[in-house]
């Protein structure tokens, strides 16, 4: 698919310069994550800080400078993706001026003692790889970003030819057996090496690079116990070199790969991975989270397979957001068989997390509009297809499109959106959306000229002509004679159980009371100790979550009828929320407490919502019946 490009008019906190301009939740957290970088002081990051890990000065030591090129890397990378104007592109500027002084004659970056001959290969060579891999990737993507910057290119093409020079001592046998079990300082942190030179490869012409990135994936040993983000990191490496070649071998391994992830149950309830592959670790981490929200855009994008974005927006609405503290860092969230626990230290992970899941912020952009050609009602067009419901202004061929959050219709709990085409060819346009599989019904508020024709597989395609007047019945905000549309989505509830079984509320036990999770559309809620302390009250583990049987939470519930009064409501959407990092779904219940007779009443909320506090306890698995 090809790149998004999109307006930097004004909308909100966040405009990243002349490329992008996200609203709402996907905003603040963008913004959020910036702040995290020129706001939060301890650790500040600073010149200094930051290149660290080149500098290597005995003065100022930092954790994991060893990993050369980890933190500089990243940070540079990422913002070059995400930078939000002049003041951060002279702040790359100066960073990367300041680390091409730090390079090494053979190329590398770190530690120049460090022999590379297989029988010294060890841990601490993988450490020095893996940062120089992630400094590769940030000097390509700063290249990327800035092509007149040319020394960036010379020295990305000398920290590949280190590599191509150390390649098949680091690939020996015997070095992977040594690496075996080595975690994070494990063999994946010489695999991950492809996607730094992939992007090599696309930017030098030279194929050499690309030759040796394919021969990663194969040396890449079974999950076992290895390190999720390396081996994520190599499989979105792999996917690359497939984008560039369209070799379908290449995709068949990643997609195999994936499969496994699957099956195997490493992929879990909230939609990504824990930090390691072992069945009874108990933390996850930001950059795998990122990784797999990534390969699964990927995978989509290369195969045109719903599956694929339907788990990418799985991650993205729970545990991508969860794992984002309220700093803006990502990095660590801890559990104990029933959800979210606190993290001894907070787990806010600056030296990697952080910068790795700002990058991912840009492939999600890339992601929420693109464009398509289909045929609609007899005849090829060209158009622009809405894929993930993510407030902004996006533009594709010269189609601009405004997506914004709209309050959902008295007494109706619905996920509401309102497009406008603020700019569009001269031709028609076709407009494309996604009903997402975690709806039962949506209703469709369409100027009564333009035709619509439904779509194969839960899309929809609408027609949409240029100078069409506005909708009497949404406000006119935006400009005359627009077109526009407003969808609302009427969520479902799913209740999964540890073998991701689902249950409908008719098949909740009305006796005996049954551990499931609750997902209301593609939020997985939970029980947030910040919001309700008395939840969580020893002895909370056998506390019994009462979901009512009447019309309001009934799945077969349609848009027809009265609305229910407020007192009534279980499930509801705050109108005015204290920020966008709050402006999901409530689902007020009756509870019965494990300690004590009396019937007590919580309101469960998104897991992703403990963003905009510190962290505390936040349980999604609970014991569920349904009232008589």
């Amino acid at each position: 698919m090809s790149r998004i490009v999109v307006l930097s008019l004004c909308l909100c906190l966040w405009g990243i310069a002349a490329q992008g301009q996200p609203a709402g939740e996907f905003a603040a957290r963008i913004n959020l994550a910036h702040q995290r970088f020129t706001q939060v002081t301890e650790p500040a990051f600073s010149d200094d800080f930051i290149l660290a890990d080149v500098k290597l000065d005995p003065a100022y030591p930092r954790r994991f400078d060893e990993f050369s090129g980890d933190i500089s890397g990243r940070f540079i990378g990422a913002v070059s993706m995400m930078s939000n104007g002049a003041e951060d592109d002279a702040w790359l500027h100066r960073l990367v001026a300041e680390l091409l002084k730090h390079q090494r004659p053979d190329g590398r970056f770190g530690k120049e003692s460090l022999s590379f001959a297989a029988a010294d290969v060890g841990p601490e060579q993988m450490a020095l790889l893996w940062g120089n891999g992630r400094l590769l990737v940030g000097l390509l993507e700063y290249h990327q970003r800035f092509p007149e910057k040319k020394e960036a290119l010379e020295a990305a093409v000398r920290l590949g030819d280190f590599l191509l020079r150390v390649f098949d001592d680091c690939a020996k046998p015997e070095v992977i057996e040594r690496l075996r079990g080595k975690a994070a300082n494990g063999f994946i942190c010489f695999t991950q090496f492809n996607e730094g030179l992939e992007l090599l490869a696309r930017a030098t012409g030279n194929g050499q690079y690309r030759d040796t990135a394919r021969k990663m994936e194969p040396l890449l040993e079974t999950r076992g116990d290895q390190h999720t983000h390396g081996y994520l990191t190599t499989l979105r490496g792999h996917m690359m070199i497939y984008e560039s070649t369209g070799e379908t071998a290449l995709l068949d391994a990643v997609k195999a790969r994936y499969q496994d992830l699957l099956d195997s149950g490493a992929v879990m309830l909230n939609g990504g991975l824990l930090e390691y592959f072992k069945p009874d670790y108990n933390r996850d981490e930001g950059c795998s989270e990122a990784d797999f929200l990534r390969l699964c855009l990927q995978l989509w994008k290369a195969t045109d397979d719903i599956q694929y974005l339907n788990q990418a927006e799985l991650c993205l609405y729970n545990i991508f957001g969860a794992n984002q503290f309220e700093t803006g860092d990502f990095g660590h969230r801890c559990y104990d068989g029933r959800g979210y626990v606190g993290h001894p230290g907070a787990g806010r992970a600056w030296w990697c997390c952080t910068m790795h899941g700002h990058r991912a912020f840009r492939d999600v952009m890339d992601a929420v509009v693109t464009p398509v050609k289909k045929e609609f009602q007899g005849r090829e067009m060209a158009g622009i297809q809405i894929n993930l419901w993510m407030e902004g202004r996006w533009e594709v061929g010269g189609t601009v499109l405004l997506i914004e959050r709209i309050p959902h219709r008295e007494g109706k709990p619905e996920l509401a959106f309102r497009v406008t085409m603020e700019k569009a060819p001269e031709t028609e346009t076709l407009i494309v959306w996604r009903d997402p599989y975690w709806i039962k019904g949506s209703e469709r508020h369409v100027p009564s000229a333009l035709p619509v024709q439904e779509g194969p597989e839960g899309s929809i395609d609408f027609f949409m002509r240029k100078g069409l007047p506005n909708m009497e019945s949404m406000p006119t905000t935006i400009m005359p004679k627009t077109g526009k549309f407003a969808i609302y989505m009427d969520c479902a509830f799913r209740f999964l159980d540890r073998q991701n079984n689902e249950y409908t509320l008719n098949d909740l036990p009305a006796d005996t009371p049954k551990e499931l999770a609750i997902f209301y559309g593609p939020w997985l809620m939970g029980v947030d100790d910040h919001y309700d302390p008395m939840f969580h009250g020893e002895p909370y583990d056998n506390n019994v979550l009462l979901v009512p049987g009447g019309e309001e939470l009934d799945p077969e519930t349609s848009f027809e009828g009265p609305p229910p009064s407020p007192a009534q409501r279980q499930i509801f959407f705050e109108k005015s929320p204290e920020s966008p990092l709050q402006s999901g779904p409530r689902l007020r219940l009756t509870y019965r407490h494990g300690g004590f007779p009396d019937p007590c009443t919580v309101v469960m909320r998104p897991v992703a919502e403990q963003t905009a506090h510190p962290q505390c306890t936040v349980s999604f698995w609970h014991q569920v019946q349904r009232m008589p």
